[in-house]
């Protein structure tokens, strides 16, 4: 999980694009069985945490794209 974490905290920072996390997160959930909710849990996390040096508003904005990608994985998951 700390793997996801990580690309998750380096999307946010601005380091790493958008669809090589939106991959990660795919991989995990279809390969490691990491449940959708958590990485929720760790938008969420990254989010409010004090240790990232990055304006809250900017991290709101950036981790939007991958909430809303997680709830299309959701989704899928139950039709499927």
């Amino acid at each position: 999980m700390s793997w996801i974490r990580g690309s998750i905290e380096s999307y946010l920072r601005g380091k790493t694009p958008i669809s090589i996390v939106k991959g990660r997160i795919k991989r995990a959930i279809e390969s490691y069985g990491v449940k959708p909710e958590e990485i929720d849990a760790i938008i969420d996390l990254l989010q409010i945490d004090p240790s990232l040096t990055i304006p809250r508003e900017l991290r709101e904005e950036r981790a939007r794209p991958l909430l809303g990608f997680v709830e299309e994985l959701k989704k899928g998951e139950k039709s499927g």
